[in-house]
Formats: structure tokens, sequence, C-alpha cells
């Protein structure tokens, strides 16, 4: 029951992601309802399991959002999410969209022939970062762009859900 609930809200998630970029707080809280409504059914996996799969997916990818990798539609769709699966199978879940957006960015990259571009402005991103935290100041913005294209992570939060579901069924 719950992978259906799930499903939906990541589908939507997805079209709203790739259509404009942004994942709409609605629908993220609509989402997170459900996933802890299902959490409080005989068979669900607890209400407490569930908040803290919720904090969880905040914790993990608010540093993301801190240092302006990804959007916070992004860390709270890992949020809602985290109310599914919650802990702490939303570590996996994390763990596996990391690994598919790595995938999507370099699939969109050769796609665009962008690979050399994509190459530097990671190389450039990080040698930046670390000298500016070495220095004391603030990170620049660091969207995840593949040249001109950037990457809907609704995706990839889509992808480790559907990775993390197959390796738990």
């Amino acid at each position: 029951m719950w992978t259906f609930a799930c499903s939906l809200l990541l589908i939507a998630a997805m079209w709203w992601d790739v259509r404009t970029h942004r994942i709409p707080n609605p629908l993220v809280l609509l989402g997170w309802a459900v996933g802890m409504a299902i959490a409080w059914q005989p068979d669900g996996i607890g209400w407490i399991d569930a908040a803290e799969g919720s904090l969880a997916g905040l914790a993990v990818f608010l540093p993301f959002y801190l240092l302006r990798i990804l959007g916070a539609g992004d860390v709270k769709l890992l949020a809602a999410v985290g109310a599914f699966v919650g802990f702490p199978g939303i570590l996996t879940v994390a763990m596996l969209t990391g690994v598919s957006g790595g995938v999507l960015a370099l699939l969109i990259a050769l796609r665009h022939g962008q690979l050399t571009v994509m190459w530097q402005n990671v190389h450039q991103g990080v040698l930046g970062f670390v000298m500016q935290m070495a220095s004391g100041g603030r990170p620049r913005q660091w969207v995840m762009v593949v040249g001109p294209h950037r990457l809907p992570y609704a995706l990839a939060i889509g992808l480790g859900t559907l990775g993390y579901v197959l390796l738990n069924n």
C-alpha cells in the first residue's frame, strides 16, 4: 500500500520538477501526511519510525541545500519519502538517490556533449568550496547544472526510492 502512495507522490513530483524545476510545497506536505497516515495503520511502520525517517531525510539532504547544491523542494521530498520508508530505510534511499543523481548528470552531460564542462564545473566547485571554507568565507551557489541543462533531482529521488523498493522486496 505504501509503495503505491509513495509512487504517486514521486510521479507527481517528477512531473512538476521536469516542467518547472520546482516541487510544490502542498504536494510534498500532502505526501508526507499520507506517509504518516499509512505508518499509523496496523501493518504500517509506526509513527515513530516514520517521523525518524522524515527527520533523517531532512538531515541527510539539508547540508546540500545549505551549500546550494540542491533545492528546498528536493530536501522536503526526501523527508516525505522518509515517512513512507522510515529509518534506517531512508539512508539507503538517500545513498541510491546520490548514485542515481550522478548517473543522470553524466547521461545529461553526454547527451549534450558537455562532459568536459561538467568535469570542470565539479572541479572548480569543489576547489572553490575548499578554499572558501578554509578562509572562513561562505560557499558560493553551486546548482546541479550540466552546462546549460538543470537536473530535475526529483528524478534521482524517484530512482533511489525505486532501487530501495527493489532491494527490499
